[in-house]
């Protein structure tokens, strides 16, 4: 049954966020507060300040359909992947630049934010969206024709057509960005310890970046979902080779030993 496979689905997404952060706890002793403070900026700058953004500029109607997706589908790419990384990397270098006037910062800093903000929108999108896919499932299975009545066609051709790969390459996709969330705040963790602009902005071309297969999807120019996939995986490769390479991550441990 499908509904099984959502509930496992939700279970590797919940484990890939709870157990790296029981590691590091112990092994490093991140900040549980910043982890904290990570998930809040990931909610306030995406879920709030973000959507408030969109309902200015996109003004969605009640059936979900925005003009300018249709109008100008390359102006909506643009604007939807610059929208994010500017909100999501704002928020970081705030909460690291209030940070450092408290304390000087630590590169575990980095690594409690990145998995306190991957974490939360693991959850908010990815165990939240299995769990109305869950809800989904289990009405059209049903059967029951007044209930079904009341969702759109394409909700019910999407349950009906789904498969079991699918709903793994979602779980997939969520530990993907996790990960990825990791290392875009090294970036303005380093931006905001190291004073300088540039790792900011590269953090906000990053995330852009990655944020443009699924603008592709939404338009219609990129249908298949693991090309997508496959698309952001190349991507955080990328960004873990340039991160080792250009970042120096552990640059005030290597100092010190220099010294």
């Amino acid at each position: 049954m499908l509904q099984i496979h959502i509930l496992l689905a939700m279970l590797l997404i919940l484990v890939a966020v709870v157990i790296p952060v029981l590691y590091f706890k112990k092994t490093k002793q991140i900040s549980l507060l910043v982890f904290l403070l990570g998930g809040v900026g990931f909610y306030l700058s995406s879920q709030i300040f973000e959507n408030l953004l969109h309902r200015l500029v996109l003004q969605p109607q009640a059936d979900g359909t925005i003009a300018l997706m249709k109008d100008s589908p390359l102006l909506y790419v643009l604007y939807g992947i610059t929208a994010a990384a500017i909100f999501e990397e704002t928020a970081r270098y705030l909460i690291f630049y209030y940070l450092q006037k408290k304390r000087p910062l630590t590169v575990n800093d980095s690594l409690a934010y990145g998995l306190g903000h991957g974490g939360i929108e693991a959850f908010f999108i990815g165990i939240a969206g299995l769990l109305n896919l869950f809800f989904l499932v289990q009405l059209v299975s049903q059967g029951d024709s007044k209930l079904l009545a009341q969702l759109p066609q394409v909700t019910i051709s999407y349950v009906q057509q789904l498969q079991i790969g699918s709903i793994y390459l979602l779980a997939f996709e969520r530990i993907l960005a996790l990960a990825i969330q990791v290392f875009l705040t090294f970036w303005v963790w380093a931006a905001v310890k190291e004073r300088t602009a540039k790792y900011f902005f590269a953090a906000l071309v990053f995330h852009a970046l990655i944020n443009l297969a699924p603008a592709l999807v939404q338009v219609g120019w990129l249908a298949q979902p693991i090309l997508v996939e496959v698309m952001i995986f190349v991507e955080f490769l990328a960004l873990v080779y340039l991160t080792k390479k250009f970042l120096p991550v552990y640059f005030s441990e290597a100092r010190v030993r220099k010294a």
